[in-house]
């Protein structure tokens, strides 16, 4: 019986001997084979108790609503626009011809010209527009009615403060505004008159500016166009004077 168990223990011994180098790599690569199993098996099924961190669980919103909650450029743009727009239209005219546009006779520029009515020559500090007789007058340019007086000369006087230093000066004008009223370029101020100083001339206004306190040439502040009766076009390039009419 001991020969039988050597026996048998003998042939075990020549299969491992003969094939132990193959059972060996099987071995090897079945707890290879494991090892990779148990780490697939943590990876994708940790225990977040062990600290390890759950993957992020993204809050934002679905791009559908996040575009549908976008204000509508074209609308503001549109509003904006068309509130320019009707701001710009609503501006008011800076400057505008108080009585027509046909100049009688030129600012002189400090130069003494003839005056028919004194028989004399004398400097013309302002511009002469053409008119009628009643006819309405308008302020220039914005301001506040700061003077309303008769003139032994120049008849009925109005005087405009623009403000900057700016006056403008109105001869042979009937007032139909008091002192301080506050106007816009083209609001009526009166009436056309006589001026007695320029009596020998047909019917007119006269009009002074001045700036800082020296005489200007209405025509060029005013920049607006005009036309000349024969002879009155300026002869000179001279723009202000500071001269006081005689």
């Amino acid at each position: 019986m001991h020969k039988s168990s050597f026996k048998g223990t003998s042939r075990f011994q020549k299969f491992l001997n003969g094939n132990g180098f193959y059972v060996a790599i099987a071995a090897c690569l079945l707890a290879i084979g494991g090892v990779a199993v148990a780490l697939v098996g943590q990876t994708l099924f940790h225990d977040t108790s062990e600290g390890v961190s759950q993957p992020p669980i993204s809050t934002a919103e679905p791009v559908e609503q996040i575009v549908t909650n976008q204000p509508d450029d074209r609308t503001t743009t549109t509003a904006t626009t068309t509130a320019t727009t009707t701001t710009t239209a609503a501006q008011p005219d800076l400057y505008v011809l108080p009585c027509g546009n046909l100049v009688q006779k030129s600012f002189s520029g400090g130069a003494p010209v003839y005056s028919a009515t004194m028989k004399d020559w004398r400097v013309h500090n302002g511009t002469d527009y053409s008119g009628e007789d009643g006819q309405t007058v308008r302020a220039l340019a914005r301001g506040t009615v700061s003077a309303i007086e008769e003139d032994p000369l120049w008849g009925e006087v109005l005087v405009i403060d623009h403000g900057v230093e700016v006056l403008s000066r109105y001869c042979g004008v009937h007032a139909t505004v008091k002192v301080g009223d506050t106007l816009d370029a083209g609001d009526a101020i009166g009436k056309l008159t006589s001026i007695p100083c320029e009596a020998a001339q047909a019917p007119h206004l006269h009009v002074e500016i001045t700036v800082k306190g020296e005489l200007v040439d209405p025509v060029s502040v005013l920049g607006l166009d005009v036309r000349y009766e024969e002879g009155a076009a300026p002869t000179t390039g001279a723009a202000k004077s500071t001269q006081s009419a005689q």
